[in-house]
């Protein structure tokens, strides 16, 4: 997170290599703090096994904005810390819990489902039937991307409103600088409201 802006807007983004990038468990909690002129954030990144989950309520009291990233990819994978657990029943359960929490209740929350370029590989593979056999997309990209939205949009526990969904394609270096400009015209946004 200290090199930020170097990822988001590299000097040579037209010698982008997606071969170079490496993915990084989040183990712990790592605070940053971002500068989107005129303000400044404290962005706290916590990672998503079971025994870091303790520390996220504490960030997220008195937050001005949340952001809960899933990985479009886990309805076919199963947990590192549990092989029996499907990630993303799992995660389905944690966005469900932060949802309830009464201390976010009027706070956004950007849900960012990533990974979306692997999602539409995977799918071709492993049709999202598998997870769910009720779901008659079949491979259909749009389809599967718009039904994983939509099991998130089940489990939300909060205005509709204050619920906003984004895809991220984690490879493409312009998708990524598009959800991330997103990302902070949302928090600008949201600030200004306060």
């Amino acid at each position: 997170m200290d090199n930020i802006e170097k990822v988001l807007w590299p000097n040579e983004a037209d010698n982008f290599d997606p071969s170079l990038c490496v993915h990084i468990m989040t183990n712990g909690l790592y605070k940053s703090t971002i500068k989107l002129e005129p303000f400044e954030y404290e962005i706290f990144d916590v990672g998503g096994t079971k025994s870091v989950r303790k520390k996220w309520l504490h960030c997220m009291k008195d937050s001005h904005f949340v952001i809960f990233v899933a990985d479009l990819n886990g309805y076919c994978q199963t947990l590192e810390e549990d092989p029996e657990r499907n990630q993303l029943q799992e995660s389905l359960d944690v966005f469900e819990r932060i949802t309830s929490e009464p201390c976010i209740q009027s706070t956004p929350i950007l849900l960012l489902l990533n990974k979306a370029e692997l999602f539409e590989k995977t799918i071709t593979h492993h049709p999202v039937s598998e997870f769910d056999p009720e779901y008659t997309g079949g491979v259909d990209y749009w389809k599967a991307c718009g039904y994983m939205a939509d099991c998130y949009r089940r489990r939300n526990r909060r205005p509709p409103g204050k619920l906003h969904c984004l895809l991220m394609d984690s490879l493409d270096t312009a998708v990524f600088q598009n959800a991330w400009q997103q990302v902070q015209e949302k928090i600008i946004h949201t600030t200004l409201k306060y």
